[in-house]
This record gives C-alpha cells, structure tokens and sequence, in this order.
C-alpha cells in the first residue's frame, strides 16, 4: 500500500507542478535614458528592441547658434540597454515612434516648424514618409509583422483611420475615433463610426465591423489586439469610473484592481500569452504604478524593482508594451528629479503566464484520485 501511495503521491506532484511550483520571479530595471529629462518607451519586439522618443535639443533652421527642445524617435537595444536616433528628413524639427514589428520596422511620425507631422516608417537606417503626402497629420499608429500598418492621417477639420498594405499604399477606412492596433491576422481594433454617426469599439475584419461592448458606461477606448483577437483597453462603468478591460472574442470583462488601490485602471497593451501591461491610478489621485494582470493576477509593477531603484527615487508610473518574454517597458518617474524617463524591466524568470484550464483539470482529477484510493485504503 506504501508503495502505490508513494507512486500516486509523485503523480499528483508530477501533475501539479506547473501550477504551484515557480521560482519567485525577478526583474532587471533599465533606465533607457539617462541623458534626456523625458522620453517614453512605446513598444518592444520579442527581439527586445524598444521603440519610442526622448527628448534633445536640436539645432533651430535658419537661427545660427539657437537650439530648442523637442522629441526624436529613438529605437533602444533592450540587451545591452543602447538608443539611437531614427533619423528625420531635412528641416524637420522632430518624431516620434510608436510601433514596431519583429524585422525592426519602426511607424511613427515626424514634425515640422508649422506643425505639420508626416507618418513615417524607419527600417534598416532609412527612412520612408508614407503617403498621403498632402495630408497635414500623419501618424502610424500600429505595424504588424507583414508590414501592414494602421493609424490616422487628415487635417484638423477631418482625421481618417488609414490602413496602409505591405506596399504602403494607403486605403481610408472612415473617421477617426481614437487608437488603432493591428494583428498579424490584418485585424484592426479601434473605435470606428456606426451607420448612426455614432463611434462605438470594435474590431475591424476584412470590412466588417464587431463591436465589443462596454464595461455598462458610455464609451471604451480600445488600445491593443493580439493573434488570437484578444483586445485590451479601458472603458467606462455604470458607476462612472474607468477600468481596464480584456475582451476574449466572446465577452468584455473589467481586469481586477491591485488589493488597497482601488481607483482607476488602464490597460494598453496585450501579449500572445494573454498577460496584459498597463497602469493603476490610485483613488483620489495620489499616485500611478505600471500594473501588469497575468490571469486573475494582478501586479504593481513597483514591488520588482530592487532596493537601490528604490531608493534612487524610480517610480514605475505606466507599462506601454510587454512581449511574449515577459520583458516590459513604459514610463518611470524620477521623484529626486522630477524627470519622466523610459524603462525596460527584463528578465530570465519573469512571471510565468496562467497555465491553461486543462492544466487545472489534470490536477483536479489526480487529486480526485488520491482521494478515492485513500478511501479504499
């Protein structure tokens, strides 16, 4: 009788493993730009290059010896914690980059004296305005990894949901109501305009429109889809408050509040894995954390960081993109310094995702089992 207990035992451990048995995760904190006294790191590819913008002083055309601050896009080496400049074309005064795929292909805009922003494509050292040339307002918001790519283009009276094919041939596809993401699928999830004249969230599949919901308020904001059409963003309640949402294909449903928190919740950005990164606005408005939900778990992002970042003053205030590596980036605040500057949390044990349901299953019906054969016993 030992000896089969002995084996069932090994079984259900054997079984149960992957659920309870996790080395504590941990996290390396980067700060992606120490030179610049703000900048912003929007996306990471599972290669762990990060894109995003920081700010620098830039010579001002025509005005010798004169400078003024502005934004350049800036692509970072998420190993070796490096940045470089996607370079602008003559006269421009600024960028911004937004999105990038696996093969490193980086949208965002560019800006001129007057205001004017031309969406633009980095890849390899060169870089592409893409059409339409004569709009005023340009910005990519979203490439997948076709090259496909999604974002607004217009002036100030219309703006336009524009797609652009792997060729960057752009096609318009209505107005513009906020934020677009697009999947490898060619999926675009956003807010787009009803037959009413109204904007409602949905996702956009070859032309058909599938709206979402909402969490029981007015509107929700759509920032982010996967592979598997799970989109991720924040919407508002019947009780007015604003929570971050998930939405399976199936059923819109609010992501938890961190313990003690309450307040707000933001989500802007969803992995292959279905771990979701974004940011939790503590009530009364005391303070923003990065947050990160994995299944019904929810993290703030702040409890990873050493003691010496502590200490430092680092305050991790949004998460913007997490790849299928666990590896996050986003937003920090120095509070000795009062500077917003761009992170990268990396690790070889990140929080490993929810297993699926059938893994519970598994365990359920061992411990079912063991429950039977002690009985006989």
């Amino acid at each position: 009788m030992k000896k089969r207990l002995t084996i069932v035992l090994f079984s259900i451990i054997m079984l149960g493993s992957t659920v309870i048995l996790h080395a504590a995760p941990n996290y390396t904190f980067t700060n992606l730009s120490p030179y610049s006294s703000f900048a912003t790191a929007n996306a990471i590819n599972n290669q762990g290059q990060i894109a995003g913008y920081q700010s620098v002083q830039v010579p001002i055309p025509g005005v010798p010896g004169s400078t003024s601050s502005t934004f350049t896009a800036t692509l970072w080496d998420g190993i070796t914690g490096s940045g470089k400049f996607l370079t602008t074309p003559d006269f421009n005064l600024g960028s911004v980059a937004n999105s990038l795929n696996e093969s490193g292909q980086v949208v965002g805009f560019t800006s001129d004296l007057f205001g004017k922003t031309t969406a633009t494509l980095w890849h390899n050292g060169e870089t592409k305005s893409l059409p339409p040339m004569d709009a005023f307002y340009g910005n990519p918001q979203s490439i997948n990894n076709s090259g496909e790519i999604v974002g607004i283009t217009g002036d100030d009276a219309s703006r336009l949901i524009t797609y652009w094919n792997n060729n960057l041939i752009p096609t318009l596809q209505g107005n513009s109501g906020g934020n677009y993401s697009i999947n490898d699928s060619g999926q675009i999830a956003g807010t787009f305009e009803g037959n009413t004249g109204n904007f409602a969230a949905g996702i956009l599949t070859n032309g058909v429109l599938t709206e979402i919901g909402t969490l029981g308020g007015s509107f929700d904001i759509p920032l982010d889809i996967n592979n598997q059409g799970a989109v991720v963003g924040y919407s508002a309640t019947s009780t007015f408050n604003t929570r971050a949402f998930i939405y399976d294909g199936d059923t819109m449903a609010a992501l938890r509040l961190i313990p003690g928190i309450g307040g707000q919740t933001f989500a802007n950005a969803v992995n292959e894995l279905g771990q979701v990164v974004g940011s939790s606005i503590a009530a009364g408005g005391t303070f923003q954390h990065a947050t990160l939900w994995n299944g019904y778990q929810v993290f703030d992002l702040n409890d990873f960081l050493d003691a010496s970042s502590k200490e430092a003053g680092w305050v991790l205030t949004d998460a913007l993109d997490i790849n299928n590596n666990g590896w996050i980036v986003g937003v920090a605040e120095n509070t000795t310094t009062g500077d917003q500057h761009a992170f990268l949390l990396s690790s070889d044990n990140p929080i490993p995702s929810i297993p699926e349901p059938h893994t519970y299953f598994m365990l359920l019906a061992g411990l079912c089992l063991f429950g039977m054969i002690m009985r006989k016993n």
